[in-house]
């Protein structure tokens, strides 16, 4: 065994692992090398091994995967990732979707495992400050570190649940670190930044007329602009609507599910299924692009039918009548941007705030536009609602006139 100092400032410990406890310690490897930020963690796991080892010779020990001491790295590897990806780590009716999978994997290479992989599970589970330290520093550094403190927990709480560990004793700690990068980020935000004035607004749909006008934008893209925004919805679930969702003789359209990255369909978030009711404008305007696209569709033999999604794409491997990309509606708002430098900035997820915004300014209840954006309570709608409360008369005012009745 040795251990040495890498340029970089680390410390690599390797160590030799003799034949007869390769299978017990869950490796084919002649030596095990791995690296520590101090020279005092790979002593310690250092002695770890050597204790297992010895024991695993003297017929005494149990493998490095039935106990504690295993690599926090190891763990995930081999034990927590696939009973993650089987839905068996949560309490969720389901399994996680790919999309869902390889977002969690991301989270874990980007950030998990470079922090805490190469410590023990029982090492991290019995030195608290350890983890609290190292997770704290995340957070100033990560906006998203939520899931991080989520991941986290859950590798500790299948420890626990397969007796890795006695208990997660890291639960309660890790849930007191906060989001500090997210706050500060949310903080410096002003209110004015995340949606568009009524002239700004105005100043879009000019824009998208005028490079229609001049064959500069193509009809479809037109309208998914104008659908999205008179839904309010997420761009996902314009992206999923088919002609059996569009009624335009009742003016009506059906939010049924969403596509995810890879294009497939999915249920909304909170698996909603809402119906709203829809404007003239609107309404002409998917009769008018359906019988544009039915003619489109004709040329390559395709049959429009009620299943066919109402927005179609000829993707970059020329794949026709191909779903949207996920970001489809952001590049042609962008195109668009780039034409008319007096555009303000906008996303398809700031039309969303648009939408409550104006719709709270012109005095529709939170309750109404909680119920149009398809929340689950006014709390979430809140945060998308950008302007301060109007009150019409103040408290102390209405107790005076009160005095003179």
């Amino acid at each position: 065994m040795s251990i040495t100092k890498t340029k970089n400032g680390t410390y690599r410990l390797r160590v030799y692992i003799p034949e007869e406890a390769k299978s017990s310690l869950g490796t084919n490897k002649k030596v095990i090398e791995k690296r520590f930020k101090l020279r005092s963690e790979a002593k310690k796991y250092e002695l770890e091994l050597q204790n297992k080892i010895d024991k695993i010779l003297s017929g005494e020990g149990t493998s490095l995967e039935t106990s504690g001491s295993i690599l926090f790295s190891d763990f995930y590897h081999n034990i927590w990732w696939e009973s993650y990806k089987a839905g068996q780590t949560t309490s969720t009716t389901k399994p996680p979707s790919q999309a869902t999978i390889d977002g969690t994997e991301i989270v874990f290479r980007k950030h998990i495992l470079p922090m805490l992989g190469n410590y023990s599970i029982d090492f991290l589970n019995q030195n608290k400050p350890v983890i609290l330290n190292l997770l704290t520093a995340k957070a100033e550094e990560y906006a998203n570190f939520k899931v991080v403190r989520s991941y986290v927990n859950s590798i500790f709480d299948w420890a626990e649940e397969l007796e890795y560990i006695e208990t997660n004793r890291i639960s309660k700690t890790i849930r007191r670190i906060k989001a500090t990068k997210k706050i500060r980020l949310q903080e410096a935000k002003n209110d004015e930044d995340l949606y568009l004035s009524q002239a700004e607004l105005q100043a879009w749909f000019s824009a998208f007329e005028e490079d229609l006008e001049n064959n500069k934008l193509l009809f479809k893209d037109y309208v998914l602009f104008y659908t999205t925004f008179f839904l309010g919805d997420r761009k996902s679930e314009s992206y999923a609507l088919q002609w059996k969702h569009i009624n335009t003789k009742k003016q009506e359209i059906q939010l049924v599910q969403a596509l995810d990255k890879y294009k497939n369909p999915k249920s909304t978030k909170g698996n909603k299924k809402t119906t709203f009711r829809i404007p003239t404008e609107l309404t002409d305007l998917l009769q008018s692009w359906k019988k544009q696209q039915k003619a489109e569709l004709a040329k390559f033999g395709i049959i429009q039918s009620e299943e066919q999604y109402v927005f179609t794409y000829i993707d970059m491997k020329g794949n026709v009548n191909s779903p949207l990309h996920a970001d489809y509606l952001n590049n042609k708002m962008k195109s668009v941007k780039r034409r008319h430098k007096e555009l303000t900035h906008a996303t398809p997820h700031k039309l969303r705030h648009t939408g409550a915004t104006l719709a709270k300014q012109a005095g529709t209840s939170l309750e109404a536009i909680s119920e149009a954006l398809t929340h689950s309570d006014t709390l979430t709608t809140k945060t998308y609602v950008n302007t301060s409360n109007v009150v019409p008369m103040a408290v102390g005012e209405i107790a005076y006139r009160s005095l003179k009745k």
